[in-house]
Order: structure tokens, then C-alpha cells, then sequence
């Protein structure tokens, strides 16, 4: 891989880094003036700023000041570090916040010079850019429609712009009715319901028949007042018929085949119902689902339909149609290991155990989910290659003095850990493979190890294993997991894949820590083991996460009757939705079930902790039969159920 980006900072970051002893001064100061700027002392900050001159991690202090005091500071200071620090990842931040400062503000001169192209993904934003063009005398009436032209509800900064639009020359029926189609497309009943006022009676009337069938869909479907000879009113029904799914899908099947008797529909109407009705039916492992999606015509030869109705043969244990179904993807897909599995788990339950056996024997030396699972099959040790990362000491060297490099680990040394993470990567974009292994290797000597487990994973060095899955903090997850009496590399596996160690770790969603515990069930747990936890701050250290978490997930793994697939897959989703996705009407083999798993989500995240599982069980103990020991089959929910008291 050669390079592609080079990463550029200014002359400031790059000549006086290490000019100014001792570092570590320099780190206090820094710390100290982000704590005057949290309190509002700006005298002080001005004063440790100032000391800081030539400090390598100095024009962050200055971004945090300018986001703290966008409201009262120049333009000039914001446009000054916008020119000045153009790579640094928070530019964007502070550019976005800037820009939405200056629209509010209507400060079009500024906002103007400010905005770039590269915000258009912003609609809003986009707005507020055709605005001030707008009000400059600028013709954005095009660009307007084609922002208004959509399916969903635009945000509040660009109602006037549209409205004004709207009342303008250019601005037709036909294009209401274009967006009409549009929400109905996205099923946004509130946007149609706006937007109706401004049609035709004719339009109108359909807008009237789709929010019904959108209001009681049951009611609608089972009355039906209009022929169905129009295309709109076929793509409005067979919607409505495939919404209903959602709530009953063999109710919505009954009604649609009720219909086609009364009113001839073209095939592909049919085929969009059996394949809307028949991917419900088996996100809900409802045995109807695989005549439905065995009747259905795939979109592509790789979609949904076509995993789909494999997933929905195996939950019924049809192996021939699984064969069939695999045998009709496109090579490309069919020679993927998932396939090659269940190609031979189809062929080992119809006798054909040699060719089974073969197959299982290539997928056996892959370092993956499903070359343990086939290594399990065939009673061989798992393929768990070992090679110890290494880089000459001058590639570590060349690479440490990467100005970008640098400032991020020195940045992690300050603990601002989410701007130095961006900051390595942007770093490293484009670099050979050579330097991407010896910065992971860095990384991981200086202590950083999510950096390091995320960078080395891209690169031909995945089998670096004391990288890739460090046995950090193992005193505290063996005793956690020892007081809990749940399987040590489990709970590895459950870390590895839900931070990657990152400490303060934070989801988009609020999950906290190196388990990922979401506040409210990090605090009902902390009660219930008398564990003092005043906020997220106290859930977020590694001592009590692990300690709460541990005990979360033997709660859930003694709810799921030990059985680990289904405690990890309640872990990620939900108990309720663990439950609902277990076997109704006889045990099925754990392999099926994670494979069967509605959620994509939680499917890959289930495999990854069983993998990440093995790997840790094999560094902690040497033992290489994880998976089989924790596949056992799944029990049907109602056996679950009465175990637990039900």
C-alpha cells in the first residue's frame, strides 16, 4: 500500500515539539488551563496559554477556548486557527459550529466565507447556505427544489427558504405530488398530511386512500372500495399489505391472497408481497416463511431475499433446500466461508459426509468464526497462529516523529483520548503497511491499546495476537468473573468486542466503559451488589465497570440457562429480544440459532465474542474447544421459560 494522503501540519507542530523542557511541565499547564476554562477563569487560561508557546498540543487549548467562546470572540481568531489548522480533525467540529453560530446570527458575509461544499451532507447546514446565497441575490431556486424534493421532513432552517420557494415561479403541483410520493415511499404519514392542502382533488383523493390504509391497514385491505387497475393504487395496497406484516404477517398474507382473487394483480406485485411478507415471517422464524421467499424472485442475485431464505431452510432444518439456495448464489457470495459452513452442514446431514469433510477441512485453517466451528466438526485443534509483532527500530523511529503521530500520542498523554484517536488515524491514512504495523506497535508500548488493536487489525499482521487481544486488567476480570462463576475469556470476549478496551469508552446511544453498560442498568446493578456508584463518572472506571458488568452478565447468562450464545446475544439486544428469537417447538443446534438471529447487529456481534472467546480461552489456558463446549442446543422458549420459574 503506498501513500495516498500526506498528513500536513503547520511549521509550529512539527519544529519546536520537544524544544521547551520538561514535558511534563507542559502537560500540567495544559491540564490546568482546561480546568480554567471549564470554570470561566479566561485570565488564567490566557496566562498558561501564553507559557504554553511552542508546546506541541497548544492549538488544541485554542480550539477548546473557541468552542467555549465562539459567541463573544471575533471572526478573525475563528477564521485565523480555520486557515492556519485546516488538517486537524477538530477544524471540522469548530468550522460546523461556527456555521451554525453564523446562520443564526444571519451573518451572511461570514458565513459565506466560512462554508464549503463539503457540508452539503448537512442539509441542514445546505439550507442555511442557499439562504444566504438567496438573500446575496444568487438564483438557488434549483438547488431549493432539490433539497425539498425528498421523503423526509426537512429541519427547521430550511421552512422559510422552501416556503418562499414554493410561493415562486418555479415551484408546480406536480412537483407536491413528486414529494407526496416520495414520504409515501418513506411512510411519513405527517409530511403527507402537510403537504395535501396543496394538491389537486384527484391527488388528494389518493393521499386520503393511502393515510387510511396507513391509519388501519386491517380494515382498508379487508374492504377495499377501488379497483386495483391503476399501477398507484397496486404500489399503495401492496405496501400497506407488506406494513400490516409487521404486526401480523400471516393476517397480511390471508388479506393479499383475498385480494388477488377479487382483483388480478401483476406478478410483480406478488413477488413484492411474498418478499416483504416472506423476510417478516422470517425475522419472526415463522415456518411460512420459506415457501414464501422460495416462491419469491430475488432483486439481485446477492440481496436479502437470498441470504434470507437460506437462514429461513436452515431454521426449519430443510437441508436440501439450503443446498439448493447456496447453490444458486453467485460465486462470488456462494465461496464466502459463512456459505461454505452451511453447504457442508447440508451435505453431512444427507449422507454426504466425505464431501462435507472436505469443505470443513479448508474453512478448519482459517483464524475466524467459522474455521473453529469446522475445526470443531472435524475434532482438529483450532487454527490460532501467533506471530509476535515487530518493525526495525528505524521504521518505530521514522514513524514516532510523524508530525501527526506526535501530536496524537501526546495528546493521549493528556488523556484527551477522543481527539487524539482521530488524530492518529488521520495520521496514518494512506501510510504503506510497513509504518501502519510499526505505529501499532507503538501504540501498544506506550500503553494505548485500542489504538493499537484497531490499526493493526487493517493490516497483513492480524495474527499479532499480544496486539490484538491483550490480557489487560487481568487480575481484576479473573476476580470478577471467579466471584461470578462465569468463564474468564468470555468475559475477554464480551470487552474485546464492545470497546476494545477504550476506558471511556462512549456510545452514541450512553453505554459506559470497557463493558458498555448502559446508565440505568449500570446503577440497578450497582445496588443490587452494594457497589456505591454516584454517576456516570464512577461507572466509567475500569474496577467498578468490570465489577458491575461481570455481575450484569452472570444475571443474564443465568437467565438464558447458561447457555452463552443467547446470554451474549441478550447482552448486546435485550433479554426480551434474546427470548423472543429462541426455538419454539424443539431444541435447535446453537450454530442455527446465531445464524438465524434477526438483528445484523447483534448476529456479527454474537459471533465475534464466540471467536474472541476462543482466541482468549487458548491464550489464558491453551484449551481450544471453546465453541463446542458453550454450542449446546438452544432449548426451546418455553423450556427456558419454566427453568426460570416462568
Amino acid at each position: 500500500m503506498r501513500v495516498a494522503q500526506t498528513f500536513v501540519l503547520a511549521l509550529a507542530f512539527s519544529s519546536v515539539a520537544y524544544a521547551k523542557p520538561p514535558l511534563s511541565l507542559d502537560r500540567v499547564r495544559y491540564q490546568q488551563a482546561l480546568t480554567a476554562l471549564r470554570a470561566a477563569d479566561y485570565g488564567k487560561f490566557r496566562i498558561l496559554y501564553r507559557d504554553l508557546r511552542g508546546y506541541i498540543a497548544r492549538p488544541y487549548l485554542r480550539y477548546h477556548y473557541l468552542m467555549d467562546r465562539l459567541r463573544h470572540d471575533r471572526p478573525r481568531a475563528v477564521d485565523a486557527f480555520l486557515a492556519r489548522y485546516p488538517n486537524l480533525p477538530v477544524t471540522t467540529k469548530l468550522r460546523r459550529a461556527w456555521l451554525t453560530f453564523l446562520a443564526r446570527r444571519h451573518d451572511d458575509k461570514e458565513f459565506l466565507a466560512a462554508y464549503t461544499p463539503a457540508f452539503d451532507s448537512d442539509v441542514s447546514l445546505h439550507c442555511d447556505d442557499l439562504a444566504a446565497r438567496a438573500r446575496a441575490g444568487q438564483d438557488v431556486a434549483a438547488s431549493v427544489q432539490a433539497v425539498w424534493l425528498t421523503g423526509r421532513s426537512l429541519p427547521r432552517s430550511c421552512r422559510a427558504l422552501t416556503a418562499r420557494w414554493r410561493h415562486g415561479p418555479g415551484a408546480h403541483e406536480s412537483l407536491v405530488w413528486a414529494r407526496v410520493k416520495r414520504a409515501m415511499r418513506d411512510g411519513n404519514a405527517a409530511l403527507i398530511s402537510r403537504l395535501r392542502p396543496a394538491l389537486t382533488p384527484a391527488h388528494a383523493l389518493w393521499v386520503h386512500r393511502w393515510l387510511a390504509l396507513a391509519a388501519h391497514p386491517a380494515q382498508e385491505l379487508a374492504h377495499l372500495h377501488y379497483p386495483l387497475t391503476s399501477r398507484r393504487a397496486r404500489h399503495m395496497v401492496r405496501a400497506a399489505v407488506v406494513s400490516l406484516g409487521w404486526r401480523s404477517p400471516t393476517l397480511a398474507m390471508s388479506l393479499w391472497q383475498r385480494l388477488r382473487a377479487t382483483h388480478p394483480v401483476p406478478g410483480e406485485d406478488n413477488n413484492y408481497v411474498l418478499r416483504g411478507l416472506g423476510l417478516i415471517a422470517a425475522a419472526d422464524h415463522l415456518p411460512e416463511a420459506l415457501p414464501w421467499l422460495s416462491s419469491a424472485v430475488p432483486h439481485t442475485p446477492d440481496g436479502p431475499l437470498v441470504r434470507w431464505r437460506v437462514r429461513a431452510a436452515l431454521r426449519e432444518r430443510a437441508w436440501g433446500d439450503v443446498l439448493m439456495f447456496i447453490g444458486a448464489m453467485p460465486p462470488a457470495m456462494r465461496h464466502k466461508q459463512e456459505w461454505q459452513y452451511w453447504r457442508a452442514r447440508a451435505l453431512a446431514a444427507g449422507g454426504q459426509i466425505q464431501a462435507a469433510r472436505t469443505i470443513f477441512a479448508k474453512l478448519a485453517g482459517r483464524f475466524s468464526y467459522y474455521g473453529f466451528l469446522a475445526a470443531g466438526r472435524l475434532g482438529q485443534p483450532y487454527h490460532i497462529p501467533n506471530h509476535p509483532l515487530t518493525a526495525p527500530a528505524q521504521m518505530l523511529q521514522a514513524v514516532e516523529r510523524l508530525p501527526g503521530v506526535r501530536l496524537a500520542h501526546e495528546l493521549f498523554r493528556l488523556h484527551q483520548h477522543r481527539e487524539a484517536r482521530a488524530l492518529w488515524f488521520q495520521a496514518l491514512r494512506g501510510r504503506p503497511d510497513n509504518q501502519v504495523e510499526a505505529a501499532a506497535l507503538l501504540a501498544s508500548r506506550w500503553g494505548w491499546h485500542d489504538c493499537a488493536i484497531l490499526t493493526v487489525a487493517g493490516t497483513p499482521a492480524r495474527h499479532a495476537l499480544a496486539v490484538r487481544f491483550p490480557l489487560l486488567y487481568r487480575s481484576l476480570i479473573e476476580a470478577d468473573a471467579g466471584h461470578n462463576r462465569i468463564n474468564v475469556a468470555w468475559v475477554y470476549g464480551i470487552i474485546r468486542q464492545e470497546s476494545a478496551f477504550i476506558v471511556d469508552a462512549r456510545s452514541d446511544v450512553g453505554a459506559l466503559g470497557l463493558m458498555q453498560l448502559m446508565p440505568q442498568t449500570g446503577f440497578m446493578t450497582a445496588r443490587e451488589i452494594h457497589l456505591p456508584i454516584a454517576g456516570d463518572r464512577d461507572l466509567m472506571g475500569a474496577a467498578d465497570n468490570v465489577d458491575v458488568g461481570t455481575h450484569y452478565l452472570a444475571d443474564v447468562l443465568q437467565g438464558a440457562r447458561g447457555e452463552e450464545p443467547v446470554a451474549t446475544a441478550a447482552y448486546n439486544a435485550g433479554p426480551t429480544a434474546a427470548a423472543s428469537w429462541l426455538p419454539v417447538r424443539r431444541p435447535l443446534p446453537a450454530d442455527i440459532w446465531v445464524d438465524t438471529i434477526p438483528y445484523r447487529q447483534t448476529r456479527g456481534y454474537v459471533k465475534n465474542v464466540l471467536a474472541f472467546t476462543a482466541i482468549y480461552d487458548y491464550l489464558l489456558t491453551g484449551r481450544q474447544d471453546t465453541l463446542l463446549a458453550c454450542m449446546k442446543p438452544i432449548p426451546p422458549a418455553v423450556e427456558l421459560a419454566a427453568a426460570n420459574g416462568g
